[in-house]
């Protein structure tokens, strides 16, 4: 069976080296599961951690000393929180590195999910591990319509609602940029200017 188009433009968009030119601080792995109605497997962090709680994510994390690149951070992460062995993701390329709230340099890393794994997420860091349609990312544009507050200003920035998800913030950024960088679909993403730096479309939430 051939590829889907939309793994096509993936694969011919996005450079595998790109996921390591540069050391960073942190890395997320963006899992694709290929097919008939190729797919994005995001989580919702577990209502009980200090930071972040509820919030949608990409499996990942802060590069341990033993790990040899951001590719290494970005599997060994994903084989710990959702249990998707790290030999049944092949890598397809990198995406721009983002700045976290944190202040942490993280790396995306885009890869292919082969074999059918059974995903389920570490209790003690994940609520649910969930699917979007590629597709869903390039028929609808993000609303702009989710509330935070920030020092005491609230605000409202742009996500992406999925079922019950609401995805925003540095996850929602990078999804554009794979709708952008790697498929060639252009996404308007406007940002609130009252935000500082590090949390514009460059700087990144969440």
């Amino acid at each position: 069976m051939s590829a889907h188009p939309l793994i096509l433009t993936l694969r011919h968009s996005l450079d595998p080296a790109a996921a390591t030119r540069k050391p960073v601080d942190a890395a997320v792995l963006m899992p694709i599961v290929p097919g008939p109605e190729p797919s994005l497997v995001l989580t919702r962090r577990a209502w009980h951690m200090n930071s972040h709680a509820g919030e949608v994510a990409f499996p990942g994390g802060r590069v341990d000393p033993t790990d040899t690149d951001a590719v290494m951070t970005a599997l060994r992460e994903s084989e710990e929180e959702v249990a998707l062995p790290r030999d049944q993701v092949e890598v397809i390329g990198g995406l721009r590195t983002a700045i976290s709230k944190a202040g942490l340099v993280v790396q995306p890393v885009v890869g292919l999910v082969h074999g059918d794994p059974t995903l389920v997420g570490n209790p003690e860091e994940i609520d649910s591990v969930f699917h979007v349609p590629l597709r869903f990312f390039l028929e609808n544009p993000p609303a702009r319509d989710h509330e935070i507050v920030y020092r005491g200003i609230h605000l409202s920035v742009p996500c992406y609602r999925y079922e019950d998800y609401v995805i925003w913030g540095l996850t929602a950024r990078l999804v554009v940029d794979l709708v952008t960088q790697g498929l060639g679909h252009p996404v308007d993403f406007p940002w609130p200017p009252a935000l500082p730096a590090f949390m514009s479309p460059r700087g990144l939430i969440s």
